[in-house]
């Protein structure tokens, strides 16, 4: 009985120091002042929580921010080049979601993390953005 006992104590030593902590999600972290969507692309937010949004970056003509979804979606990408016209959202109800902005530029999502790296032509925006398709150059 003692020896299975330290047996278990060891196990979960071994467990706790291994490094068994899942890597950091989307939202994780505080939210700061720089994370909010700004007020032109936020009427644009059906599905999502605006007060979850976490700026993710720049790219493509726009600025990015995930949050998470509601009413079935599990997570939504908004753009903003700063103008009303130029400013969306899309909503997905998995972990993964692909959008396509009026420049043409298209944006991937994986709020688990991108399994592979990036193809040719492909920019990280962040762990969970990637640029696909650069803009349209006009």
């Amino acid at each position: 009985m003692k020896r299975w006992m330290t047996c278990a104590a060891v196990l979960g030593a071994v467990l706790t120091l291994g490094g068994c902590v899942a890597a950091p999600g989307p939202f994780d972290g505080t939210r700061t002042a720089a994370d909010e969507v700004p007020a032109v692309a936020a009427h644009y937010v059906g599905d999502g929580e605006l007060a979850s949004s976490r700026y993710q970056g720049s790219a493509g003509g726009r600025e990015l921010f995930l949050l998470r979804g509601t009413r079935g979606s599990q997570v939504c990408l908004v753009y903003t080049d700063g103008t009303d016209a130029g400013s969306g959202s899309t909503c997905g109800g998995g972990s993964w979601l692909r959008a396509q902005v009026a420049n043409g530029a298209e944006f991937e999502v994986n709020i688990s993390g991108f399994p592979d790296g990036l193809g040719r032509g492909e920019e990280q925006v962040s762990p969970w953005v990637r640029l696909v398709q650069p803009a349209r150059e006009d």
